[in-house]
């Protein structure tokens, strides 16, 4: 059977060596210990960052001098099984810098779900749509999501610190 592809929907997905609740934990409370340290959008590196844990709760990171930057807002709040987000950063209109625009029209979305296989192991399905709130050039945008350098990444990053505490 062949898939159906969404042109303005990104989804990848990870295996991961940890049960649910422990993934859930970690994507959303201790994101900083595997998000790269190379996708931030303050002017410096991000030292935290936070998933306030409610519908309406902030998304953002707090840079090493104490600057915050909101990346998106909670959307909804079902844990362990999935969080969804509101995704605010894209390229600047005048720089190749990402920044974030808290316009909510403008908005996509970024939902995880988490989806127990065993007592030990959970896939993590993250599932990026609406990318055409982004406005001109959201093609552009999409195809770098879906690229090598942005979801694949970071749920690999991810994964490898969920696989690394699970062989502890």
């Amino acid at each position: 059977m062949a898939s159906i592809v969404e042109p303005t929907v990104v989804i990848k997905s990870v295996r991961v060596k940890a049960p649910r609740e422990r993934a859930f934990s970690v994507f959303v409370e201790q994101m900083e210990t595997w998000w790269p340290a190379t996708h931030h959008i303050g002017k410096e590196p991000f030292e935290l960052i936070v998933v306030e844990p409610r519908v309406g709760g902030r998304w953002y990171e707090r840079t090493v001098s104490g600057l915050e930057c909101q990346w998106g807002t909670v959307l909804e709040w079902d844990p362990p099984n999935s969080v969804r987000l509101s995704w605010h950063v894209g390229p600047g209109h005048d720089s190749p810098d990402w920044v974030a625009d808290m316009d909510m029209e403008k908005a996509s979305e970024v939902q995880v779900r988490f989806t127990a296989l065993d007592g030990e192991t959970t896939i993590v399905e993250l599932v990026h749509s609406k990318l055409e709130r982004h406005g001109e050039g959201w093609e552009q945008l999409r195809a770098i999501f879906d690229g090598p350098g942005a979801w694949v990444t970071i749920l690999e990053s991810f994964a490898k610190v969920m696989d690394a505490e699970g062989a502890r």
